[in-house]
């Protein structure tokens, strides 16, 4: 059973996208840039940022073609027991107890 799940999860990393940025949506296309919008964000109104984004695999490559990214300084303002981190960046993702983080730039 071990071998058979070794051989499987090695099939599947062989079956994985060569291009990180692939499934990235270009940020320069966009009207409203790093905030995330209903149209654009399938996750709209879902408050657990992390079920779908693993803190581990975020900001792990830069796929923007307009701004530096500095990975290991955005990932150190994340707290990944606290998805309004995101916020600051991000904007409210369509959750309305989020939108005075907005205003206040992630903070309380």
């Amino acid at each position: 059973m071990r071998n058979y799940l070794i051989s499987f999860m090695f099939l599947l990393s062989a079956c994985a996208d060569p291009d990180p940025c692939a499934s990235m949506r270009d940020i320069s296309l966009s009207a409203a840039s790093l905030t995330l919008t209903r149209n654009e964000h399938p996750g709209w109104g879902n408050t657990e940022c992390f079920q779908c984004h693993q803190r581990f695999s975020i900001h792990q490559n830069d796929c923007t073609a307009v701004a530096e990214v500095d990975a290991a300084a955005i990932n150190e303002m994340i707290d990944p027991a606290d998805t309004t981190t995101c916020i600051q960046c991000h904007g409210s993702n369509g959750v309305a107890a989020w939108a005075h983080f907005e205003d206040s730039g992630g903070e309380e």
